[in-house]
């Protein structure tokens, strides 16, 4: 745990390294590794910790009465999971996590998260404001998510996950570049519509000139 090193992330915001490997220790916090499609919990699992993304990336996903799997988030590096439904009484996960390629995840007891130690250090209060704001984040995150698939169309879903992903709704810019986290297969399942609906409407957006794509990469080309 001493050469550990935390990548930048929500719950450690503001906190130097000394702080996080002695607030690691106090919390009983363990590195797990897990290998690619392994299932880190399922949904109605009982989960009383929450986890940071060391490397690798992860997936969380919900199935449907119908039997269809819904895609809810892909989180990499530095991404926290568990913090939401971890805090709640009965500590059921409403999703499944899974583990898209090999990752090393830094799991973190609730419970000894949320209960201060006999230190009452600043650091552990920072911790736990970091804890609120992330579930803060995490709640703007999901209302995000249901205003795009909520949209009428399958172009206006995707026009607004790619204005979301590429950040123009707050900067205004779009001439840049970006990438998504997601193959053609998780973007349909994510955006709740066919492959092949979506695979047309990208066709018919980019000879529009709406925009332009090569594999995971995106521009959206200004008219104004």
């Amino acid at each position: 745990m001493d050469n550990l090193t935390i990548p930048p992330n929500p719950l450690f915001d503001s906190t130097v390294n000394a702080e996080q490997i002695s607030l690691l220790k106090c919390l009983n916090a363990q590195v797990m590794h897990y290998d690619k499609g392994h299932c880190l919990f399922r949904e109605q699992e009982k989960v009383d910790w929450l986890g940071i993304v060391l490397s690798g990336s992860i997936e969380a996903s919900k199935l449907e009465m119908s039997g269809k799997r819904l895609i809810i988030s892909i989180l990499g590096r530095g991404s926290v999971f568990g913090n939401v439904f971890s805090l709640h009484s009965e500590h059921q996960s409403p999703v499944t996590v899974t583990a898209l390629e090999c990752v090393s995840a830094l799991m973190i007891p609730t419970a000894k998260l949320l209960n201060q130690c006999q230190k009452r250090c600043a650091s552990h209060n920072k911790l736990i404001q970091n804890l609120l704001n992330s579930v803060s984040e995490k709640y703007f995150e999901l209302q995000n998510r249901l205003f795009c698939i909520t949209r009428s169309t399958v172009r206006e879903k995707i026009m607004y996950f790619l204005e979301s992903a590429s950040g123009t709704a707050a900067s205004g810019c779009n001439s840049h570049v970006f990438r998504i986290p997601f193959d053609r297969a998780s973007l349909a399942e994510y955006l709740n519509v066919e492959r092949s609906a979506l695979s047309r409407e990208l066709s018919a957006m980019k000879r529009d000139g709406l925009i332009d794509y090569h594999k995971n990469s995106f521009r959206l080309i200004s008219h104004g």
